[in-house]
């Protein structure tokens, strides 16, 4: 009997550079509970999947990482596998909470989340900065007015150090090195 040596489904990995930051999304998941922070801050889980992909999408941020749009080997977008692991990464480490199935008797139904003091108080600290041109970046920075050259043109602002974002937003495991 003849063995079958290798693996016949090969696994095409996009490298980390080509994708975006993680804390993009968590950034941007966490901004959809900040907006709603007066009002009702809870969202379903599939309206606050809708809500990230429209924010990034007219950002621009498929733009300047196209391989965060494209489909993985299931047929499924990038992003949409980003934004769970960047939901799971939140609500690991406090940030957001799992409420309740909308409707337990239907298995098929959202799940609602609601933002935590933890996470939403980060935002106080951290900014989200998109050039959503090809070519272009987005990564976290403060809050402080960017800088303007000599024309008094605005400049992007400085990004923060990997050391600089907070655990919630990026955690160890998707720390960039250069």
């Amino acid at each position: 009997m003849d063995k079958i040596k290798g693996n016949p489904l090969v696994k095409l990995r996009v490298p980390r550079q080509n994708l975006a930051p993680i804390g993009v999304y968590t950034w941007t998941i966490l901004s959809r509970f900040k907006q709603l922070e007066n009002q009702h801050p809870e969202l379903i889980r599939k309206d606050l999947q809708a809500q990230v992909h429209e924010y990034l999408s007219d950002a621009g941020l498929f733009e300047v990482y196209p391989n965060d749009n494209t489909a993985t080997p299931n047929g499924q977008p990038r992003w949409k596998q980003r934004f769970n692991a960047a939901l799971a990464h939140l609500k690991k480490n406090g940030c957001i909470e799992e409420l309740e199935k909308v409707n337990p008797q239907q298995r098929w139904s959202g799940v609602k989340y609601r933002g935590l003091e933890k996470g939403l108080d980060i935002l106080w600290e951290v900014n989200l900065h998109m050039d959503g041109n090809p070519g272009g970046h987005a990564y976290l920075c403060s809050w402080d007015s960017p800088s303007e050259d000599s024309l008094g043109i605005r400049m992007c602002p400085k990004p923060l150090e990997p050391w600089e974002i907070p655990h919630e937003l990026e955690g160890n495991k998707f720390r960039r090195t250069a």
